[in-house]
C-alpha cells in the first residue's frame, strides 16, 4: 500500500471514531396536546396543554393541538412547530422567547386576551416566529408584539387590539438588540392607535443606529385604526435620548388609510433616523372606507361588492396564492387588501307555507329563510325561480308564491335564487303530497232565485152556526225554508250557509254589491237575529244534512221584509271545502215581501 493510500485511510478512520465517540443529536419528536394528557416528554408523546408542551419542547419538536380551550405558555426554545386545528383556542399570551434552534411556527389557532394589556403573540427571542392562518386578538395589549428575529413572518391572519394606544401588530427595536425584519402577507389588522406599528426605543446617550427595523408588507388590510401604519423612528423620550436604529417599509397590493411617518434629525446633525413608507399599487389616503369594506362600523373590513379596490393589485413572487379566507389570487389582476373578493353564491331554502296542500287549490311556497351572505353590503336576493312538477315556471322578485296543481299525488317544487351580482343558488327542492281539492258541488232547490216570498199567508175559513154563515180570517207567518242537495266523489261531511239582508237604493232596490259600498254588511244570527257586521266576516249557518246528501235549514227567526241572498258551501270527508258548482248553483237570491 502506498504512503499516500495508507495517509487516506487513517484520515477516514479518525474521522469515523470522532463521529462515533460524539455524543448523539436528539431527534424530533411529534406530540399531540390534548386536555387532561398531563405532562409529557422523553417517551410521552401526549400534552395535557400548552403549558406542558413547552417544558418538554426541544428544537424541531412538532405539536398537533385537537381542538379545545388552552391556558397560554412561553417556549423557550426556538424551531418548535404548534399546529392546531378548528376549534383550539388559547385564553392567554403565548410567547417565543427562544434564541436558536431555527424558526419557531404556529397555525391555525385562536387566540384571545381578554384582560390584562398582554399581548396574544410575543415574539421576544431572535429565533423569531412565521404564524399562520390564525386569529388573534387582545382586549387592552398589542394583538402581536415582535421585539426580537430577522425571520418573523405573518400569514393569512386576522389581528385586532381593542386598546386605545396599541398596535394590532407591533415591532419594537432597541439599542441593546440586533436589527428586527417582519414580513405581513394576505392579513387583516384592525384597532388602536395603529393597525402595524414600528417603533424605535431609546437606547444609550447620543447612540443611534442599533436595532433597525424591516417590513415588508403585501396584500394588508390596515382598518378600524387611528393610523392604518406607523413608523416612529423617534420612539425614545428626548432628544438626548432619542429612539435607536431606522425604518424601511415597503407596502404593495395594499390598503393601510392615514398613515404615521416619522424620522429624528438627530442632535446637531449628529444620528439621525430615518422612517420611509414605500406604497407600491396600494391605497394610502383620500378614501371612504365605506365604499371599500363591507361593513366598517361593524368591524367587517373584507372587500364589499364594487369595492374601488377589485382588480387593482399585482402577484408579487413568493406571496402567499390565496387570501385570508383561502380563495385564489395565484394571478394577476388581484384585489388590493388582505381579502380576494369573492360573491358567495346565494343559499336558496323553500318551504311549503300551506298547512294542508290540495290539488286544484293555491299552495304558498315561502323562500323567506334564503340567505345572501352579501346581503347587508351591497349585495342580496333580486329573483326567485320556482320550477314546479307539473312543468310550470315561473319567476318573482319576492320569496313568496301561490301555486295550484291539478291533479292530486306527489308533487315538489325547485327553487334557484339569484343575487345582485348574478350568482345563481344550487337548487332547493321541497316535495309536497297534495289531497283532494275539489271540494263538494251544493245546489240550492228552495227557494228560486229572484223567487218573491210573502211575509204572511192569510186563510179564510167559513162556518155556519145557527144557520148564518160566519168567514174567519187566519194570518200566519211564512215559515222560510232552504232545501237543496249537495254531491262529492269522497262523500259530503256538511253543508254550510250564509244569509245576508241586502240593502236598498232610493227606489227601494237591492243594491248588487253591498261589501263594495260598505264595509259592514247585515249578516243573520240565528241566536241573534240579523247583526251588522264586517262583509268579510259572514256568520256560518250549519244545514241539516240527509243520508241521501239532500240538506235543509228551517230559519227559527223572524225576517223583516227586504231583499236576501242565501250562499250554499260544502265541505268533503277529506276536508275541502268550498262549492264545485259555483255562484250559478249556491247562490239565491229571494225577497220577502
Amino acid at each position: 500500500m502506498s504512503r499516500l493510500a495508507r495517509r487516506r485511510l487513517l484520515t477516514i478512520a479518525a474521522a469515523t471514531a470522532a463521529v462515533l465517540a460524539a455524543p448523539a443529536a436528539a431527534s424530533a419528536a411529534t406530540y399531540t396536546v390534548k386536555g387532561g394528557d398531563g405532562a409529557c416528554g422523553g417517551g410521552d408523546l401526549a400534552c395535557g396543554g400548552l403549558v406542558e408542551a413547552a417544558a418538554a419542547a426541544a428544537a424541531g419538536d412538532v405539536f398537533n393541538v385537537v381542538a379545545g380551550a388552552y391556558p397560554g405558555a412561553t417556549f423557550d426554545v426556538g424551531g418548535v412547530t404548534i399546529n392546531g386545528a378548528p376549534g383550539v383556542v388559547i385564553a392567554g399570551t403565548i410567547e417565543f422567547s427562544g434564541a436558536s434552534g431555527g424558526v419557531s411556527k404556529l397555525a391555525k389557532v385562536g387566540i384571545a386576551v381578554a384582560s390584562g394589556t398582554g399581548p396574544g403573540v410575543n415574539v421576544s427571542g431572535a429565533s423569531g416566529l412565521e404564524l399562520s392562518d390564525a386569529g388573534i386578538v387582545s382586549a387592552n395589549g398589542h394583538g402581536v408584539l415582535i421585539s426580537a428575529g430577522t425571520a418573523n413572518k405573518i400569514v393569512r391572519t386576522l389581528v385586532a387590539t381593542g386598546g386605545a394606544g396599541t398596535s394590532a401588530i407591533r415591532v419594537e427595536s432597541d439599542a441593546a438588540s440586533a436589527s428586527k425584519s417582519l414580513t405581513v402577507d394576505s392579513t387583516i389588522v384592525v384597532g388602536g392607535a395603529s393597525g402595524i406599528g414600528a417603533f424605535t426605543r431609546a437606547g444609550a446617550l447620543l447612540l443611534q443606529g442599533a436595532g433597525d427595523i424591516s417590513l415588508v408588507l403585501r396584500h394588508v388590510t390596515a382598518a378600524g385604526s387611528t393610523n392604518g401604519i406607523v413608523l416612529n423612528a423617534n420612539g425614545g423620550a428626548s432628544a438626548l435620548n432619542p429612539g435607536t436604529g431606522s425604518i424601511t417599509a415597503t407596502l404593495a397590493d395594499s390598503i393601510a388609510l392615514s398613515n404615521d411617518v416619522r424620522n429624528y434629525q438627530g442632535l446637531a446633525g449628529i444620528g439621525a433616523n430615518t422612517a420611509t413608507l414605500t406604497p407600491t399599487r396600494s391605497l394610502t389616503t383620500g378614501v371612504d372606507p365605506n365604499t371599500l369594506f363591507a361593513d366598517p362600523a361593524g368591524r367587517n373590513f373584507r372587500l364589499r361588492p364594487g369595492s374601488p379596490a377589485i382588480g387593482q393589485g399585482g402577484v408579487t413572487a413568493g406571496e402567499s396564492t390565496t387570501d385570508l379566507d383561502g380563495e385564489d389570487r395565484a394571478a394577476a389582476p388581484t384585489d388590493l387588501g388582505g381579502d380576494e373578493f369573492f360573491n358567495a353564491a346565494p343559499v336558496a331554502k323553500v318551504v311549503v307555507a300551506t298547512k294542508t296542500p290540495r290539488a286544484t287549490q293555491p299552495v304558498t311556497f315561502d323562500a323567506g329563510t334564503s340567505v345572501d351572505r352579501e346581503a347587508s353590503y351591497g349585495g342580496g336576493i333580486i329573483q326567485y325561480q320556482w320550477t314546479f312538477s307539473d312543468g310550470k315556471i315561473e319567476t318573482t322578485a319576492t320569496p313568496t308564491i301561490n301555486h295550484a296543481f291539478a291533479k292530486e299525488g306527489d308533487a315538489s317544487v325547485s327553487l334557484v335564487v339569484t343575487d345582485r351580482q348574478g350568482a345563481a343558488s344550487a337548487p332547493a327542492a321541497v316535495a309536497l303530497k297534495l289531497i283532494n281539492g275539489t271540494p263538494p258541488s251544493v245546489g240550492i232547490v228552495t227557494p228560486k232565485n229572484n223567487q218573491k216570498i210573502k211575509q204572511y199567508t192569510t186563510k179564510t175559513t167559513t162556518k155556519t152556526v145557527a144557520g148564518k154563515k160566519t168567514k174567519t180570517r187566519t194570518r200566519t207567518r211564512t215559515r222560510i225554508v232552504f232545501k237543496g242537495l249537495s254531491s262529492d266523489a269522497n262523500g259530503v261531511a256538511g253543508v254550510v250557509l250564509t244569509l245576508e239582508k241586502l240593502a236598498t237604493n232610493n227606489a227601494g232596490k237591492a243594491k248588487a254589491s253591498q261589501a263594495a259600498t260598505a264595509k259592514k254588511c247585515n249578516w243573520f244570527n240565528p241566536k241573534k237575529g240579523i247583526q251588522r257586521k264586517s262583509c268579510t266576516s259572514p256568520t256560518l249557518i250549519t244545514a241539516k244534512l240527509k243520508a241521501d246528501a239532500q240538506w235543509s235549514y228551517t230559519v227559527k227567526r223572524n225576517l223583516s221584509k227586504g231583499t236576501y241572498r242565501v250562499s250554499a258551501v260544502g265541505v268533503d270527508k277529506t276536508g275541502a271545502f268550498g262549492n264545485a258548482g259555483g255562484s250559478k248553483a249556491g247562490v239565491v237570491k229571494f225577497t220577502l215581501t
